[in-house]
């Protein structure tokens, strides 16, 4: 049995509300920095307390039902965009029109890089990244003692991040288009998280072809609910809403207590269900952002932050984990993330190069960006017997990820043995 009652994320209350609900913790601090891979947090901005990811050089997307007016300032990582005008989605022969709104700033200010876009072919059934800012977990709500999930809590004004698992779509009618929609399960996965009021405009990203991409916009929740006739409604997180009743447009139906628990969900607009109209306000033909150092940069700095290369700069270390910032742009690691992650060889999308032996052979592993994505890096593979004497050697093999990144192999053609030591490294150099 799946519920089909909505109700939009939109904030009903003047204060600016950030937080995402988790059936893990009531910790309200819980998931309030990065992730550190990469998937989405560093898209995000904010404007008048509501997220939007940019996906354009003058163009980010939203969602609709939050308003807003021309003139408006997008701030994202510290930096402001002023806002020219919005497009809303036309009519099509599926849907008279879709909960995405497109804004777009001033030409005078391109947004550095932007975010990718699903194609929607990785979308069901991916372990998804949600980011959103509404109320954190309040009261228990229980039926006959048996715990059901948790109404919506306090107001703790942060910006955090959840996974859940892409369930389905639904059709959401002439007004709405197509939808994604996670189910709240228990147990579910780690960090696995529902949303709440004030979560609108949030996106949520899966990773498609190696790279994290934009695949839906926060829109609605099933609700209200309430315990029994006589009760009053409430919203909720419920990983089991059997033995309650949910609010279906005036009316209110009863849910049979049964075996398996029945979800609540939550609703998001298809970014790929609206790709050809996204392309067209934009004039975006789909591909990926060329990236820069500085570029990158500005997804994780401020420009306060930026503007001290002691800390930003290639040759600096900002989050202390002994990585240097331009070996995180080289590595697809997360500049602001305390982490010392080592590639996972054959698979691996980001860290630091593997270093193996195969067949009395030192390999070395890493992934680079393309040489068509911007960059300006060159990567130089290097063995050595001795630590001094460094040489370029071995042939590389390359498997293609994604237009921004490949998978490199190194083989070193000496042997080694416990007479013949062999060491490995990867020098990177910024043409910038």
């Amino acid at each position: 049995m799946k519920l089909r009652a909505m109700i939009l994320l939109l904030a009903l209350l003047t204060a600016r509300v950030q937080a995402v609900i988790f059936a893990d913790t009531p910790d309200p601090l819980h998931n309030t920095t990065t992730p550190g891979d990469n998937s989405g947090w560093q898209y995000e901005g904010d404007v008048a307390g509501f997220l939007g990811v940019p996906i354009a050089p003058h163009f980010y997307i939203t969602a609709k039902h939050i308003g807003g007016s021309v003139g408006q300032v997008f701030n994202f990582h510290g930096d402001s965009y002023i806002t020219i005008a919005y497009h809303d989605s036309p009519p099509t022969a599926a849907s008279d029109t879709t909960d995405l709104r497109i804004w777009e700033v001033e030409h005078t200010k391109p947004f550095p890089t932007y975010a990718p876009l699903s194609t929607g072919v990785a979308d069901l059934g991916a372990t998804a990244t949600i980011y959103g800012g509404g109320a954190q977990r309040g009261d228990s709500v229980s039926v006959s003692a048996e715990l059901k999930g948790w109404k919506w809590g306090e107001i703790n004004y942060r910006e955090r991040w959840g996974r859940n698992i892409v369930t389905g779509t639904v059709d959401g009618g002439d007004d709405l288009g197509e939808l994604l929609f996670c189910d709240f399960d228990q147990p579910g996965i780690v960090d696995e998280c529902h949303l709440s009021v004030g979560d609108s405009g949030g996106g949520l990203f899966v990773l498609e072809n190696g790279l994290w991409r934009l695949a839906g916009i926060n829109f609605a929740v099933d609700g209200p609910f309430r315990t029994d006739p006589m009760g009053a409604s409430f919203m909720a997180a419920l990983f089991d809403a059997a033995g309650l009743e949910y609010a279906n447009g005036p009316s209110w139906v009863s849910l049979p207590e049964q075996a398996e628990n029945i979800p609540s969900s939550f609703y998001c607009s298809r970014i790929s269900a609206s790709l050809p109209w996204i392309l067209s306000v934009t004039g975006h033909d789909g591909s990926l952002a060329s990236e820069s150092y500085s570029a990158w940069q500005r997804l994780y700095f401020t420009p306060a932050e930026i503007g001290n290369p002691a800390t930003t700069g290639p040759l600096a270390d900002f989050d202390g984990d002994g990585i240097g910032n331009l070996l995180e742009f080289a590595l697809n690691l997360d500049p602001s993330f305390n982490e010392r992650v080592t590639l996972l060889p054959n698979t691996g999308l980001r860290g630091l190069p593997w270093i193996g032996v195969e067949t009395d052979h030192l390999t070395l592993e890493f992934v680079r960006r393309t040489s068509g994505s911007g960059a300006g890096l060159t990567y130089t593979p290097q063995f050595s017997s001795d630590l001094i004497d460094w040489q370029n050697l071995g042939s590389e093999t390359v498997v293609s990820i994604n237009p921004r990144w490949e998978r490199v192999k190194i083989v070193d053609p000496m042997t080694t043995n416990s007479t013949n030591k062999r060491f490995a490294r990867v020098r990177c150099e910024l043409a910038e």
